[in-house]
């Protein structure tokens, strides 16, 4: 655009002019960088966010434009992240800063509503791995670009493709990472998790991935029953192994000794999430029971309880409440199925319902929930 532009549209030129006062700004300062690097960014979100017109806007962006091509890479990232947001800048300023540095590159083709279908698969095809899991991770994929994506075969993208669950993923796309999968834990249980997997895929899966996803999928597609025909008889072992109580303790109630041990160890800080599920893992509820409680502070049998009932909201709340990562609740919730029935196998919707639950308490929620029952 010829620089006599600026003379035919008089309204740009104060705003023109305190984009250059903070460019110049920038360029002076040492000491104080960030706020003229805000004051940068700030001068460039005023000026999408006007109503402007198409001929103003292709103006902003070529001035845009020759600043960043002088720019540092801090600044760059700086009007990156601003622009990514806005959903009136040129499609040619995005595609520049879409192709910059991938630091740079990065915020934009995650989130900038600007680039089309084409755009983010011309992208895929010209650039390398860094890009397509900036792009694997969008809000929103059309089916073409989610294929194209799980084309590149590449692990880092199918991790992020798999854990990506604001979006839906193809057939297509699940056929390549399950394929994927069966070498990688990282792409199968995530994928296991995702509400379009098809069952049959989850029983191919089961031949390839290690003890923990196997138990996964037993519990979820009925499939594996050697494996539960151990878990049983562990169960069976561990309740040999408790000495019977004058009064009978509920199945699943941890004994006083397993509370004392538990409190001990919470005492010297040796209780973890690691310990705790090693403890599932072999089957041992009521140890696992005794150990949360003293983890969390809350009594034994309020954990059991959480635990007994259909649908266990309070335990998703405790969790939350603590900081449990969603895998690790999800592991609690298979592996103390027994609980709540022996013979039903574990309902799908169920699940996704529960986890749903989990996602929408806030963690600063569910612990005055917790301090306030307490």
């Amino acid at each position: 655009m010829d620089v006599n532009d600026f003379d035919r549209l008089p309204d740009m030129t104060p705003l023109l002019v305190r984009l250059y006062d903070s460019h110049k700004l920038y360029s002076l300062v040492k000491e104080d960088k960030p706020l003229a690097r805000a004051e940068l960014t700030r001068a460039v979100t005023d000026l999408f966010e006007r109503d402007l017109k198409p001929k103003e806007q292709e103006l902003l962006a070529d001035v845009l434009i020759g600043l960043m091509r002088q720019a540092e890479r801090d600044l760059r990232q700086a009007l990156a992240e601003k622009l990514a947001g806005l959903p009136h800048v040129p499609l040619r300023l995005i595609l520049h800063l879409a192709n910059d540095d991938i630091t740079v590159a990065a915020p934009v083709l995650r989130k900038s509503m600007v680039l089309s279908d084409l755009d983010l698969i011309y992208i895929i095809k010209s650039q390398g791995p860094d890009y397509w899991q900036a792009i694997a991770g969008r809000e929103r994929m059309n089916n073409d670009v989610i294929d194209v994506l799980a084309d590149t075969r590449d692990i880092g993208t199918a991790v992020v493709l798999s854990n990506n669950d604001r979006v839906t993923l193809t057939r297509h796309a699940m056929a390549i990472l399950g394929e994927m999968a069966r070498n990688n834990d990282a792409i199968a249980k995530p994928l296991l998790m995702r509400p379009e997997m098809p069952e049959s895929l989850a029983k191919e899966l089961y031949r390839y991935v290690g003890n923990e996803l196997k138990a996964y999928i037993s519990a979820f597609y009925n499939t594996g029953q050697e494996l539960q025909q151990a878990v049983s008889a562990v169960d069976e072992l561990i309740l040999e192994f408790v000495e019977p109580t004058p009064r009978r303790l509920p199945e699943f109630m941890p004994t006083e000794q397993m509370v004392m041990l538990a409190q001990e160890q919470a005492t010297y800080n040796m209780l973890n999430m690691d310990m705790m599920m090693d403890a599932l893992q072999k089957g041992k509820i009521p140890v696992f029971i005794a150990q949360f409680a003293a983890y969390t502070g809350i009594p034994a049998q309020k954990v059991h309880d959480f635990l007994r009932q259909s649908c266990p909201k309070g335990m998703a709340i405790a969790c939350r409440a603590f900081r449990v990562q969603k895998n690790d609740f999800s592991r609690i919730y298979l592996m103390t199925h027994r609980m709540r029935s022996r013979n039903k196998l574990v309902n799908h919707t169920d699940m996704l319902n529960l986890l749903q639950y989990f996602d929408k308490v806030r963690p600063e929620v569910a612990m005055r929930i917790v301090q306030r029952a307490g």
